[in-house]
């Protein structure tokens, strides 16, 4: 199916558009991070449209026809909605971030995010590379990035690369996933643009750590939870896709608001693929 209308394309990324204009993903209300992307996918690919650069170093792009994105997003003005989005990392990539934050930009049609959520979950070097992720909880304790080389470092220059944004004023708030206090705090401190929001998955931790909470209200970091995966796309569920040559380099997905009445106007995933 798609593989072979991709043929030999080594990088794609593909737009599964404003996913709330289809019917039949209306009707699948509160599944799993994971099943609605896989269904928003698959959805996609069935009314694909091809859309080849003319620059061959750029990737190819595969996007919904008929997609009603942009006309939801300029509906209202650009001050009355809200736009923010959660970068899914699972490997070290300035590049790769770079690339989806300007795919977002090109995809929206905007030039300000409102807010940018990055949730990098280094694999470890003994990891099976199969969504087997290295995030451990014990006894109520976060422990991020067990077993990966130098994860914190590599963080702290992703982390650059969101700030090279907010600095500009592209992004107004800049948030983490998934940190153990130590280091949020080690982010925090080296950081210019200090992260405001952070997140944590009570699926894996029932509860709020005392120190992440304490921490987080002394430096008024907005504390929220999440229910996604550290591997929101896994290779098993690319393979059930026919899309086993390629691994998700990185995973966006984004929501547009309005301000006024709290409405959830569109909402979408870009994925960008690397072919093995």
């Amino acid at each position: 199916m798609l593989s072979h209308l991709l043929k030999e394309n080594i990088n794609v990324i593909v737009s599964t558009g404003n996913v709330l204009n289809v019917s039949d993903l209306r009707k699948k209300a509160g599944q799993k991070p994971t099943d609605e992307l896989t269904d928003c996918l698959r959805s996609t690919f069935a009314e694909a449209e091809f859309i080849e650069s003319d620059d061959s170093n750029k990737p190819t792009l595969v996007t919904r026809k008929n997609n009603d994105l942009l006309e939801k997003v300029k509906e209202h003005n650009r001050t009355d909605i809200k736009i923010g989005a959660k970068i899914f990392l699972t490997h070290y990539s300035e590049a790769g971030l770079t690339e989806a934050v300007e795919t977002l930009f090109e995809t929206l049609n905007v030039s300000y995010l409102d807010n940018v959520i990055l949730a990098y979950h280094p694999r470890a070097a003994n990891s099976s590379g199969d969504g087997e992720m290295n995030g451990e909880v014990k006894e109520g304790v976060i422990e991020w990035a067990v077993g990966s080389d130098n994860a914190v470092g590599n963080l702290k220059k992703l982390w650059s690369t969101l700030e090279k944004y907010a600095k500009v004023c592209k992004i107004g708030q800049l948030g983490i996933a998934d940190l153990d206090v130590e280091s949020l705090e080690t982010l925090y401190e080296g950081s210019t643009v200090h992260p405001s929001i952070t997140q944590i998955n009570l699926a894996a931790c029932c509860v709020v750590p005392p120190q992440l909470q304490k921490y987080c209200g002394e430096q008024d970091i907005q504390l929220l939870t999440h229910s996604d995966p550290q591997d929101l796309l896994p290779h098993q569920v690319l393979s059930e896709l026919e899309l086993g040559a390629y691994r998700a380099t990185w995973t966006t997905r984004y929501q547009v608001h309005i301000k006024c009445r709290g409405v959830l106007a569109a909402k979408g995933f870009i994925v960008g693929l690397s072919r093995n």
